[in-house]
Parts: C-alpha cells; sequence; structure tokens
C-alpha cells in the first residue's frame, strides 16, 4: 500500500452546492448559515454509484478534511446564463438531428417544427419568467427554482456575483468551524438529521480550517502546519462582464487584482463565448437541443481579449512585464480555450516569453489527452466535432474533442514550466460504456493520459526543449470535482483519493514501460508527486 496521505486538486469547486442552495441566506437574519461549511444533503446512491455530481458533493469541507485534500485550487464560477436561457434555432438543430432516423424530408420538417415549439415552452424564460424548462433545469442539476430564475432575470450580474462567491468562502476563512447539514424543507419530514449523520461520518461530519493563501510562501507556511491551503483561481473571464467595453473591463480587473486573497491564474473561457476568445467544443450531441454553443466556437482571440491577456500578465503596450503599473500577474488556464485561440496564445504570448527574463508558465488545469500531435489537426475538426469521435494513439483511444490537449499543447506547456491537471469526468477521459462499469479500469484510464502524454515529450524532436527527465514534474491532480462532472465511479469524491493513489501505484508498476517514463523514479514517488508534490511547487514557484 502506498503511503501516500495528502493530496492536491489544481481545479475543483468545494463551495458551490452550498453556495447556490444558500444564496438567499445572505441575508442578515440568516447569515449564520452562509458559509462552506454546510453540505446539503446528499443522494447517497448517487454517490456510491459514482453518478452524475449534482444531487451529492465530491469535495465540501467535509470530504476535504477526511479525505486529506491539504491544497485545493478553488474555482469561482458564476453559473453562465447559457445553461439556462434555451436556444432561438431549435427547428434546425432538431431537424439535423432526425435525419439519421427520418431522412431529409417533409416528415422531419414536420415533426422538428413540432418539437420546435415544445422547446420553445420549455425553455427561453425571459426576464426571469418561470418556464417548464426551469423546473426541468431545477430537476436536473439540482439547483433550487428560485436561483435559476434568478440567473435568468435582468439582475443577475456575472461581476457581483463573483464578489459574492468570494464573500462565501471569505465568511469562514481562517475560522475553526465544524460541517453542518442543511436538509431542503421539502425533505425534513422524511429524513432524520441525527441518523444520517451517525450513518455518514466519514462523508458529512468533519472540524477543521481552510486558510485563503495570499502567496506561494504562505502556501507553504499553512502547509507546513499541516493546515488546509485554497487558492482562489476563477473559471471564465465573462466574470468581468466581457461583453462590455475594455475600459469598463479594465476597471473590474483592477479591482480583482487589489483582493487582499489574490487570484492565481483563471480558465479564460468557458462553455459560452465571453467576446474574448474561442471556446472549445464541450456538450455531447443531445444536449444541444436546449443548449447554444454556436456563437463564437471558432473564434480565435478577438482584439479586446488580447488586451484582456495583456493585462492580466501583467503586459505593457510594448509587451514586456510591468506589474509596477499592471499589478501582479494573474495567469492563463488554457482549458476551455478552442485549439485556435490555444494557438494564439501560444504564439502572441507564451514563446516569445521564453527570450525574457519573465517566462509565462501554461496550466491547463482540468484536461485529458486527445491522442492528436497538432493544433492545426484540431482547427481541421473543430466544427466536425459529434459523439463517440476517438483518435487511437500509442494503442489507446482517447476522446479527440479540441477541448481536450494534443502533443503540440503539452509540448509547449512542458517548455514553458507549467502544470497539466487530469480531469476525472468520464466522457472527458474517453471511457468507453463497458469501462465506464469496469472498476477494474479506472486507475488503467488516468495512468495512460498521463503517460501518453509524457511520451509527446519524450519522443519530441523539438531541440529547445528542457531536460526530458523533468517531465515528471508536470502532472497534478485536476478533477473539476463539483463542477457537475460525470466522475470515474471508481474515484467519485475526494474520499477516494487515497484509493487511486495505491491503484495508481500498482498500475504503474506493472507497466513494461516505467523505466523510460519515470526516469529513476519508484511508482510510488512518482504518484506522490502527481498527488500533491507537482501542484505545491508550482504555486509556490509562481504565485507572487
Amino acid at each position: 500500500m502506498a503511503s501516500i496521505n495528502r493530496f492536491a486538486d489544481l481545479h475543483c469547486h468545494p463551495h458551490m452546492r452550498s453556495y447556490n442552495w444558500l444564496h438567499k441566506s445572505r441575508r442578515p437574519e440568516s447569515k449564520s448559515k452562509y458559509n462552506p461549511w454546510w453540505i446539503i444533503l446528499p443522494k447517497r446512491k448517487a454517490e456510491e454509484k459514482g453518478k452524475r455530481a449534482a444531487a451529492y458533493t465530491q469535495c465540501d469541507m467535509a470530504k476535504i478534511s477526511n479525505g486529506h485534500l491539504k491544497l485545493a485550487f478553488v474555482s469561482l464560477y458564476p453559473l453562465e446564463k447559457g445553461w439556462v436561457t434555451g436556444r432561438k434555432d431549435s427547428t434546425e438543430v432538431v431537424a439535423k438531428n432526425l435525419e439519421k432516423y427520418l431522412g431529409d424530408n417533409l416528415l422531419n420538417e414536420a415533426v422538428s417544427t413540432f418539437l420546435n415549439r415544445f422547446l420553445q415552452f420549455i425553455g427561453n424564460a425571459k426576464g426571469g419568467n418561470l418556464a417548464v424548462r426551469d423546473f426541468i433545469q431545477a430537476i436536473y442539476m439540482k439547483i433550487p427554482l428560485r436561483r435559476i430564475n434568478f440567473v435568468q432575470s435582468r439582475k443577475y450580474n456575472y461581476f457581483e456575483e463573483l464578489k459574492q462567491e468570494r464573500e462565501f468562502l471569505l465568511k469562514a476563512n481562517a475560522t475553526e468551524s465544524s460541517t453542518k447539514l442543511y436538509i431542503p424543507f421539502y425533505k425534513r419530514i422524511l429524513v432524520s438529521k441525527k441518523k444520517i449523520l451517525q450513518k455518514e461520518q466519514e462523508s458529512l461530519s468533519a472540524t477543521g480550517a481552510y486558510y485563503l493563501a495570499l502567496n506561494g510562501k504562505n502556501v507553504e507556511e499553512i502547509i507546513a502546519q499541516d493546515k488546509t491551503a485554497f487558492v482562489l483561481t476563477i473559471e471564465g473571464a465573462n466574470v468581468f462582464n466581457s461583453h462590455e467595453d475594455f475600459e469598463a473591463i479594465k476597471k473590474r480587473l483592477i479591482e480583482v487584482k487589489s483582493w487582499e486573497q489574490p487570484v492565481f491564474f483563471i480558465t479564460f473561457t468557458h462553455h459560452f463565448f465571453n467576446y474574448l476568445a474561442g471556446h472549445a467544443h464541450s456538450i455531447p450531441d443531445a444536449g444541444n437541443l436546449l443548449l447554444d454553443q454556436s456563437e463564437g466556437i471558432t473564434e480565435g482571440i478577438t482584439e479586446k481579449g488580447m488586451k484582456v491577456i495583456n493585462f492580466l500578465l501583467a503586459l505593457n503596450e510594448e509587451g514586456k512585464y510591468d506589474p509596477e503599473k499592471l499589478g501582479r500577474r494573474i495567469l492563463i488556464d488554457v482549458k476551455h480555450l478552442n485549439a485556435k485561440a490555444r494557438k494564439a496564445y501560444y504564439e502572441k504570448f507564451v514563446i516569445p516569453s521564453f527570450e525574457t527574463e519573465h517566462p509565462i508558465a501554461v496550466i491547463a488545469s482540468h484536461v485529458a489527452y486527445s491522442g492528436v500531435e497538432t493544433l492545426d489537426q484540431h482547427i481541421k475538426r473543430m466544427t466536425l466535432e459529434t459523439n463517440g469521435d476517438f483518435s487511437e494513439r500509442y494503442g489507446h483511444p482517447f476522446n479527440n474533442w479540441n477541448i481536450n490537449i494534443c502533443d503540440e499543447d503539452v509540448v509547449t506547456i512542458f517548455k514553458s514550466g507549467g502544470v497539466i491537471g487530469v480531469n476525472f469526468d468520464q466522457r472527458v477521459l474517453g471511457l468507453s460504456k463497458s469501462d465506464a462499469e469496469d472498476e477494474s479500469t479506472h486507475a488503467y484510464y488516468v495512468w495512460q493520459h498521463i503517460k501518453c502524454m509524457m511520451k509527446a515529450v519524450i519522443h519530441s524532436a523539438d531541440d529547445k526543449l528542457p531536460a526530458k527527465k523533468n517531465i515528471v514534474n508536470t502532472f497534478c491532480l485536476g478533477t473539476d470535482f463539483d463542477g457537475f462532472i460525470d466522475p470515474i465511479n471508481k474515484y467519485a469524491t475526494v474520499l477516494d483519493f487515497g484509493q487511486l493513489a495505491n491503484d495508481l501505484v500498482r498500475e504503474i508498476s506493472n507497466d513494461p514501460e516505467k523505466e523510460a517514463l519515470l526516469f529513476g523514479l519508484s511508482s510510488e514517488e512518482f504518484v506522490r508527486k502527481v498527488c500533491f508534490d507537482n501542484a505545491y511547487d508550482f504555486v509556490v514557484r509562481h504565485f507572487h
């Protein structure tokens, strides 16, 4: 058994479910409920089966404490309106999906028109008015109806939400606290809080504290005292109300850079267009009936986006690092950037920085390997991606959507001294239906993604690479826990990290190629790096 007993996660949302449920508790009379130590009553069967994490939490404060997650990169994510506002071109989308069953004919047209009217009826609530779709969304995402209705309303403001989410985390920062169970009122007559807490002690009960880190040195101090460090990150630059002009955005960037507990990095795009850069296709085919990702999905980085990136990276008009004028550097996370935007980011910002005293480290916080060699190959088929697209590489099939990273990405990240967090979502990792149910394959999938990304560097002919042995310092856990993912069943929550470590050690030890990949490290030493050391070393080195 591996003696790995502390973990780091490069991308997670430990406060997300409680924040969305308890948002109304910002009112003074109920403010005691407004902090992340409240756990919303979970659906235990869904958690045990590793189902999509909507009805349970994967990294709440009890699981973080009991699962030894000592370093969490906590992502602030005001919910994008695109999730709850529907789409306007349902007829065309339905018709396209029906072609393989009905053909392109009058019957298809009639059925599509009928289904479009139905979809319009259940979707597209305007101005916060309720629609049938809202109820479906509330049931599926397990978010209160009042919250969905508010996100749809004109009152919903991304930047204000960002600040309120941060406020939620600040409420219990550096404060010894104990978990409390929140049971929605409609379930209180059906369940006994006392019995639930007695039965689910490990997943629902803990006492401790988390500390929002001020910088890398502060992370060192927190970890040295065996405490839990939270490092703030942001998912989606839409949080700056990026539909507005650059000067308005700049004021908000300045405000965020002034926070006492700084933001370390930002995932520049998310699921929907933010007028700064193109996002990668991320929603499965069936989801397209109600959700529209099409706007901006083939864009690179816009002119406004270039200005925002320069400001985030503290680069002046001459492209020189100027923190005295532009404030501290906030690194860019390339997850969710489409391949065209990633290529532009590398060419315009990252690669030129290699020749300066302040090179830009690239973060890919919660990704998987695509099995594709170049970004141009990804760009060529960005609009052609459909469910079940795979590329086989080194004898293993990989989900080849451009939301995953290719050899060119991996090599650039390695050259920059950056890090790659391995995502735990089944679809992103490309698990087949049979393997999703076969838990004996799950550590194998995680290892194959790490292994094949290592090979991208080891087999690279690039003569400007750093010493290839340093590839062992590149990989971390980047689960996306509580980001509404469908996790690998066997490792559905933080409480499963210990089992994951043991399984990875065994999987790697049995791999005949391990000697060529680990550069003298034992399997346990390498897994310890992936589970904690690499993320810790990176944040200490780069969080200023």
